[in-house]
Parts: C-alpha cells; structure tokens; sequence
C-alpha cells in the first residue's frame, strides 16, 4: 500500500467538510464529483479501550486513542480512494499518527499551548450550528466516531492549530503571491482568470497554509529523530 502521509490539519479539513455541507451549499455541492460511499468497520479491527499501544516518550497511549485514530485514518484513506483492505497497513498508518500527534502535543505543551472546554464546546456548538445536529450526527456515524471521540480529536486539532500559530513565524511575499496567481492561471486552461488584487487575500491565505504544513512537516521529522517509541501492539 503506498504510504498515505496524515497530519492533524488534513483530518481537522476532513471533519469540518463532513460538517459543512448545509442547505445553502446543496447546488455547488451537486456540481462536485460525488463522494464514495461511507467505509465499513468491524469490531475486531478495534482492540480493547485499556489495551496499551504504543509509548511516545515516557507517555502511553491506549486503545481509546488507537480506536478514535483508526476511524480516522481508515476514513481518510477511503475518502483519497486508496486501499483499506490491507489492515496491517492500516494499523501501522494508525500508529504512526498517533506518534505524530502526541509528539505535536508534547511539544504544545512545552510551549504552554491549552486549550479550554469552553473553547471546544464553542467549536462543536459552531459546527453544528452550521450544517445542523441532524448533518453533524450523520457526519459523526459515518467516521464511525462518538461525540465524545470527536470533541477529543477536535482538542487535538485546535491546539496543533495554536501551536503553529505561536512556533512557526510566516511571512509572505509579493513574489510569492505572484508565483501563486501564475500557478493558479496556468492551471485554469484559457479559461478566464480574476484580477490579483480581487483575489489577494485568497491567495496569501494559500500561500500561509502552503509555508505552514512545510514547517509543520520539516518539525515532525525533527521531532521523530529525538522521540522514544516503544510499539506495543
């Protein structure tokens, strides 16, 4: 199976697209190729919620982890259209991103991220609100996650969020939304293309994001080199 690289933020886009789609949006959405279907789950690709797996650090994480990781990495690997049959691949891509993400933690933690109840109430309470609790149950099911599973993995994905905004200082240039706008203009094919200055902000926005996951990416393999990871499973 080819290697299917995750971060927390590709999940966290994931989640609020399976959230977002409310009744304002049905008309564009019926314009976009359609989504495969939900992937299937048994319950013995689940281990028991005590069942130690792996160790990052000094720190164990268990099967509650595990579960609520292998949901997610399984529905994001469907949702690309790669292959989910290989379940061995799947726990292996499962444990590599919970090492990921209790490396990102850890670190968050050292450089005094939190992030309150309060705050992840207000980011459930926002998401239902935008596509409706009915849409927001459905979305839920089909990542085969609890409510509780999602308020958890949203925590996770609000104080990544705060850790790059604190660690990571990006700055973007003239030249660089330039080269973004040509990019952009060469891929639309003689069709025709909005001034730069209607869509700057866009464009400096994509920039950012671009210039983010690179320093993300670039510090988890600064992080993995120095971790300690025992695997359990």
């Amino acid at each position: 199976m080819k290697k299917l690289s995750l971060t927390i933020l590709m999940i966290l886009t994931m989640l609020l697209a399976a959230c977002g789609n409310d009744d304002n949006g049905q008309e564009e959405a019926a314009q976009q190729p359609q989504e495969p279907e939900p992937v299937e789950f048994s319950e013995d690709e689940f281990v028991d919620s005590d069942t130690s797996v792996v160790v990052v650090n000094g720190e164990e994480l268990q099967g509650n982890d595990y579960n609520t990781a292998y949901s997610l990495v399984k529905s994001m690997m469907h949702q690309a259209g790669q292959d989910v049959t290989d379940l061995e691949a799947l726990q292996d891509e499962t444990i590599s991103f919970l090492v990921e993400q209790e490396l990102v933690m850890q670190e968050a933690n050292d450089q005094g991220v939190e992030v309150t109840d309060e705050e992840v109430q207000e980011e459930m309470d926002a998401l239902k609100e935008q596509g409706g609790e009915e849409q927001f149950q459905t979305s839920l099911e089909q990542l085969n996650l609890s409510e509780e599973q999602f308020a958890q993995q949203l925590r996770y994905n609000l104080a990544t969020m705060h850790y790059m905004e604190k660690a990571f200082d990006i700055e973007v240039t003239e030249e660089e939304v330039q080269d973004m706008y040509d990019e952009l203009s060469a891929q639309m094919e003689g069709q025709e293309m909005q001034d730069l200055d209607e869509i700057r902000d866009q464009l400096e926005q994509m920039v950012e994001q671009n210039k983010q996951q690179e320093a993300y990416a670039d510090k988890i393999d600064e992080l993995r080199k120095s971790a300690e990871v025992e695997e359990l499973l």
